[in-house]
């Protein structure tokens, strides 16, 4: 479909240094305001605060924006991470905050602005592109699929014994003169996103409302990022990360409290969810083994960006891949499959599995904290 382009309009391209205030002007419209329920106040303009490692003087390239008459009336960013895997390290370009001002809209600004934003991953040499939304058959469109795994566990007064150590670890609140260290445990994850010191800080300041910290012999074991009753990201031995755990759970339960005095329609006790990686591993393994209730997502949607280098990432990969038009001849040996690149995205990184394919390879072990995610 052909579109009208306004005389005048600029882009796609990346965003200007004096342009950065009119992109976040932009985001909290469409994201913030335009998207407060009827009847509420309007919602804070927080994309500059929610986002500050995405839309800063210093990711400009990576923020993509169409201009018209000096206005910025479509953008989004980009987030560059690597996430280290048991089986090697996966590069990713995050899409944040995709918005069109409501008077440009059916112009097909957002597909260009997309389509540019592809060629900017693949350029920065991103493997994958990965991105949160309500409205997946417009990004399925664009070769983007529901893809990834992860899962809740929910705790509760009658399970949380079964988190994994004892009650002997300090509990402290004193997150930020301890931040170095915490990231040091988050680094030590099987799946964990590398951050310097500065960014671990900024990440945990903006993307929760608490970090609680398990001290021994007052040096810190384990750490939780938590929001309201769920908690974020955790990192710690397993040992370590279950007693804090049970330390936190009992500092939000407020035990002190009667089952009885609640709001009509509250649960009496609080539940503590607990997200993590979908893994036999660590902390999820040791849950899953022991039943503990939890329920599985998938992640987001991803994009295959650089497939022959995303396979030559992971170790042992045996694996032959041959575009041809829009579908992928892959083999294992004696087996082949043909797959669309949407099919291809749930071979490599689930939940659905390819039946018979490398069952012993895929899906991946991918997992990005919600903290790094945009």
């Amino acid at each position: 479909m052909s579109f009208s382009r306004p005389e005048g309009l600029e882009g796609p391209r990346a965003c200007g240094p004096y342009e950065l205030p009119g992109v976040l002007d932009l985001a909290n419209l469409v994201m913030r305001t335009l998207e407060t329920p009827k009847g509420r106040p309007p919602s804070r303009p927080t994309i500059g605060f929610d986002y500050p490692h995405v839309f800063n003087p210093h990711n400009l390239e990576n923020i993509r924006i169409f201009v018209h008459h000096g206005h910025v009336v479509c953008s989004l960013g980009i987030y560059s991470t690597i996430v280290r895997t048991p089986r090697g390290g996966i590069s990713v370009g995050g899409i944040c905050c995709l918005a069109t001002h409501p008077e440009y809209r059916r112009l097909g600004l957002a597909t260009q602005i997309m389509e540019d934003a592809h060629a900017k991953i693949q350029s920065n040499g991103h493997h994958i592109g990965l991105l949160s939304t309500l409205i997946v058959d417009y990004y399925r469109k664009l070769g983007w699929e529901t893809a990834g795994r992860q899962r809740f566990f929910t705790f509760d007064r009658g399970n949380v014994r079964f988190l994994p150590g004892g009650d002997d670890i300090e509990l402290t609140e004193d997150w930020r003169s301890r931040a170095k260290e915490l990231n040091l445990l988050h680094l030590e994850e099987p799946i964990s996103s590398p951050r310097s010191d500065e960014r671990f800080y900024l990440l945990m300041e903006r993307k929760s409302e608490s970090v609680f910290v398990g001290l021994r012999k007052g040096k810190a074991a384990a750490y939780a990022c938590v929001k309201g009753h769920l908690v974020k990201e955790y990192g710690g031995k397993l040992e370590d990360v279950g007693a804090l755990l049970k330390a936190v759970f009992a500092e939000l339960d407020e035990s002190d409290t009667s089952t009885t005095e609640r709001l009509p329609g509250h649960r009496a006790t609080i539940q503590m969810q607990v997200q993590t990686p979908d893994t036999l591993d660590g902390l999820p393994g040791f849950l899953l083994q022991n039943g503990v209730p939890s329920h599985f997502q998938d992640m987001g949607m991803i994009k295959l960006i650089d497939v022959q280098g995303l396979l030559g990432a992971i170790q042992p990969h045996p694996i032959r891949a041959t575009q041809t038009g829009q579908h992928w001849q892959i083999s294992n040996g004696e087996v082949e499959q043909t797959l669309s690149e949407r099919e291809l995205v749930k071979l490599l990184f689930g939940p659905e599995r390819q039946p018979g394919f490398a069952p012993d390879l895929f899906p991946i072990d991918f997992y990005q904290w919600p903290t790094d995610r945009v």
